[in-house]
């Protein structure tokens, strides 16, 4: 299962040295292995029941398949670039920005979905949640200027 992840932030953050394929797998296993806690993590805290879980499992796997999606976009598009110009690199940020943009809106629909199945106090959670997410991305990036 999967977890929310914040594939702009993530695919900017990535170092990809040449010839540096086994960190870069590591890495992408590392990153694999945070989704898929969060999606448990999003499961406990939601309290998903049986009866939910069609819904959950289609969220989760879009999560999965978004991660899988970044991650191979990044790859194509976040080399080497001591051999970009500056116009390729931006290039390839607005490819690595569509793919999130991508992955963005079918969460949403997605989580939609499982929302509507969602009791008040899950749906009061699930707010809270991605509250306190948003709000820890804001502070993260206060603090990076």
């Amino acid at each position: 299962m999967i977890s929310h992840i914040a594939p702009a932030a993530l695919a900017l953050t990535l170092v990809f040295l040449p010839g540096a394929h086994a960190q870069t797998t590591a890495a992408a296993n590392s990153r694999q292995a945070k989704v898929e806690q969060r999606i448990r993590d999003m499961y406990a805290t939601l309290r998903i029941s049986k009866a939910q879980d069609a819904a959950w499992n289609v969220f989760a796997q879009v999560m999965l398949d978004n991660a899988q999606a970044m991650e191979a976009t990044v790859q194509q598009n976040g080399g080497d670039r001591s051999k970009l110009s500056a116009p390729q690199i931006l290039d390839n940020y607005a490819t690595i920005s569509a793919q999130h943009a991508q992955n963005v809106e079918k969460l949403s629909a997605a989580f939609n979905v499982l929302y509507a199945t969602l009791s008040p106090e899950q749906k009061h959670a699930a707010d809270e949640m991605f509250r306190n997410s948003a709000q820890k991305r804001a502070e993260k990036h206060k603090q990076t200027k």
